[in-house]
């Protein structure tokens, strides 16, 4: 229920048209950071390839190869005959990951969220019901003027239909 307030949250700061450079939300820099240290039990600033591997599959990049995580640590500069990996190199990998394709995969299953129907779009209705049903705190209805702006920024047209391309364009700024 707290991760949909964020999102929802993240989607209407979206609205405000940043473009902030490559970087992944604090949440998930806490997140990596305790992951990190759970696998650093020595405190050595260092973790194994296994244990990167197991970070990378928490953080959603579990499709990963072991070719394509080579791929990754080569694009990184990141020497793979070394003893570990610092957490230094292990946020630059999962904030390139995260920037090129993280975004999406999550804006898509947020978007799955508000589309009970898989009718692969979702109406105003969708997103007040279910703004309704995850917000934190239900006494507080979403208000129509609320509604409106969102409405405005997801759905430009005014179609009344609101498509995953439109949602992520939001959801991703």
């Amino acid at each position: 229920l707290t991760e949909m307030s964020k999102k929802m949250s993240a989607l209407k700061q979206g609205m405000k048209g940043t473009n902030a450079p490559q970087t992944i939300p604090d949440d998930m820099v806490s997140d990596l950071r305790d992951a990190f240290s759970f696998y650093d039990k020595e405190n050595t600033g260092m973790i194994s390839m296994p244990n990167f591997r197991n970070i990378l599959h928490n953080f959603g990049f579990w499709k990963m190869s072991k070719k394509e995580i080579e791929e990754e640590l080569k694009n990184f500069n990141i020497e793979q005959s070394k003893k570990g990996l610092t957490f230094q190199e292990v946020l630059n990998v999962i904030t390139g990951k995260w920037c090129s394709n993280g975004k999406e995969e999550e804006a898509r299953d947020c978007f799955r969220i508000f589309d009970k129907k898989d009718r692969g779009t979702i109406t105003n209705n969708d997103i007040k019901t279910v703004l309704n049903e995850y917000l934190e705190h239900p006494v507080t209805p979403i208000m129509e003027s609320e509604m409106n702006e969102l409405m405005k920024e997801l759905d430009p047209n005014d179609t009344g239909i609101v498509t995953f391309e439109n949602f992520l364009r939001l959801y991703a700024q």
